[in-house]
């Protein structure tokens, strides 16, 4: 598939992939496959991609250009079928290093 990301959580424990710009969660058990890609086959993505501790954030950008972002993708099974946000999530805390600590980033509500 062009344009499409494979993410695979080689980890112990779950992750967490938020799809940007929305903040879609999928969580990911140990040795599971998704592909994240945009709905439209026919645009060009690169993709951003930030990991933290049991967490990772993708962003797709049409032609690499940065001003240009995809707002319509979705990730798939490794059978092709498109998962629903929230995939897996039940009543999990979202992880990170920062969450885990207590600590928040500069600018953070106070919650």
């Amino acid at each position: 598939m062009r344009g499409s990301l494979p993410v695979e959580n080689a980890g112990s424990v779950p992750l967490c992939l938020f799809v940007e710009p929305y903040g879609e969660d999928f969580w990911l058990e140990p040795g599971e496959v998704v592909t994240v890609s945009p709905i439209s086959d026919g645009t060009d993505v690169q993709f951003a991609v930030t990991v933290a501790a049991e967490l990772m954030s993708v962003w797709l950008f049409e032609n690499g250009d940065p001003n240009r972002v995809v707002s319509e993708s979705q990730v798939l099974d490794t059978s092709g079928t498109p998962l629903e946000c929230g995939h897996q999530r039940y009543a999990r805390r979202i992880p990170g290093p920062f969450l885990q600590r207590g600590v928040k980033p500069d600018g953070a509500l106070n919650r």
